[in-house]
């Protein structure tokens, strides 16, 4: 399957291994995110070593490694080395003083049944990688462990790492490179369901629908999605059953503490104590909006998919393993088309976002964020699915979204809504940008307002 995306995670990485210097690079991101095909694409057709460390204990995972040492260098794979120092001087004899790659994935599994690997990889670090090019690349999916190499003062690691990478998902052009030859409406609702995450976009089928994809992949008892959160969380704890009623809270659209609160039945300090270790990890977000004022932020599920699996299959998966997954589908078809039109604002929100730090809008802008009230001062709520100040010589300026997933076309009326209620915040220029799925009507197509910009599904995949 051929390699997609990645551009500017590849170029740093190139960077550093024409630094001429030792460089040791922390490479983390949530699971099925990619991180192991990015890595495998920058070692290509350089002199490396790669191994992927195994949920075992110590003696196993050493095994494993002197197997892949000597592999490479051309001993008998059954020499297991007394420590992974002798291994790892193995490796520099053999790389002869020119550039070379190690890396370790997952080495949140050695460092877990083996308490002294991490003290040994520094004395490693210190004393014979240090001044070499050895390029060392330290990966793995348990993020809150990868994050603490970096910021556990008491850490072996800590400071010892020359950069650090943190793989999340792509920009939206490279994700509309999977879906290639798709329509456009079709590929919006992919990018709007499963977000821009390879691991799932993948797994389309380009010669069935969107309808068929959808059933086959999560309400199809065989489909590869069915277990969606077994493949792509972190492996489940003791506190699995509490984190899932949360998850299911907030897909549900319930977004405060409060709300996740009353929706599972427990108190807010109760909820308050899960959700750092989800905001660690990367399964949830905490957003914040436009104005910065915490009252209104809010939580999030980070992935789309994730999201949808707890709203439409985690309560259903008996019937879907009993082949009832059509009737779950129909059931539920209208709410489905709900969590799409939403998810087209994240799509929306992720296409400018690109566009903005390419400087491809006319000015720079800083991060888009949504914006919601429900007693403003002009007597009614405000809903604006994007609001950003202008950057640079653009501060007198203010970006302004809307998103209409619907099946009528956008009039003169909504954009009238829209300037009235942006005209809360205070700006010289408001530069407005309206999405539309089904286009505009001839009272917005007749207008010559260079402020206002109106854009498709296709201009958005073209």
């Amino acid at each position: 399957m051929r390699f997609i995306g990645r551009k500017k995670e590849l170029s740093e990485l190139e960077m550093r291994y024409s630094s001429g210097r030792f460089e040791m690079g922390v490479v983390y991101g949530s699971r099925r995110i990619g991180k192991t095909r990015l890595i495998k694409k920058f070692v290509e057709n350089k002199e490396s070593f790669y191994f992927q460390a195994k949920e075992s204990n110590e003696l196993d995972n050493r095994t494993a490694f002197s197997a892949a040492v000597n592999k490479l260098i051309g001993v008998p794979y059954s020499f297991v080395y007394p420590s992974y120092t002798e291994g790892f001087d193995a490796l520099l004899k053999y790389s002869a003083g020119k550039p070379f790659v190690i890396v370790i994935d997952e080495i949140a599994f050695i460092a877990q049944s083996d308490r002294g690997f991490l003290s040994e990889l520094q004395y490693n670090i210190d004393h014979k990688f240090k001044d070499t090019e050895i390029k060392l690349i330290l990966s793995g999916s348990t993020i809150s462990f990868m994050k603490d190499i970096l910021k556990d003062k008491r850490g072996p690691l800590f400071q010892r790492s020359t950069f650090s990478m943190n793989v999340r998902k792509m920009v939206f052009s490279e994700a509309l490179e999977f879906l290639d030859g798709i329509p456009p409406e079709d590929a919006i609702r992919y990018l709007s369901l499963f977000g821009e995450r390879p691991f799932y976009l993948e797994m389309i089928d380009k010669s069935r629908s969107f309808e068929e994809n959808l059933m086959n992949l999560l309400f199809n008892r065989f489909g590869n999605l069915v277990d969606a959160p077994d493949k792509v969380l972190p492996s489940a704890s003791k506190d699995q059953n509490t984190y899932n009623t949360i998850l299911k809270a907030i897909a549900h659209r319930k977004r405060t503490n409060k709300e996740i609160a009353e929706y599972i039945g427990k108190e807010p300090n109760y909820v308050a104590a899960y959700l750092p270790k989800l905001i660690d990890n990367e399964i949830i977000e905490k957003r914040e909006s436009f104005n910065r004022n915490q009252k209104m932020n809010y939580y999030e599920i980070s992935d789309n998919l994730i999201r949808f699996w707890y709203r439409f299959v985690f309560d259903n998966r008996e019937e879907i393993q009993l082949d009832m997954g059509k009737v779950i589908y129909e059931a539920n078809r209208e709410e489905i088309s709900l969590f799409i039109s939403l998810g087209f604002e994240d799509a929306v929100l992720s296409y400018l976002t690109e566009k903005n730090v390419r400087g491809e809008l006319d000015y720079y802008y800083e991060v888009i964020r949504g914006y919601k009230v429900e007693n403003s001062k002009l007597g009614r709520s405000i809903e604006l699915d994007g609001l950003a100040r202008g950057i640079g010589n653009a501060k007198d300026r203010l970006l302004v979204v809307e998103c209409k997933y619907r099946n009528k076309r956008l009039s003169r009326a909504v954009l009238e809504h829209v300037r009235e209620s942006v005209s809360v915040f205070e700006a010289e220029y408001y530069d407005i940008y309206l999405f539309s799925k089904s286009g505009f009507n001839e009272d917005v197509l007749c207008l010559e307002d260079p402020l206002v910009h109106l854009i498709t599904l296709e201009d958005m995949v073209k």
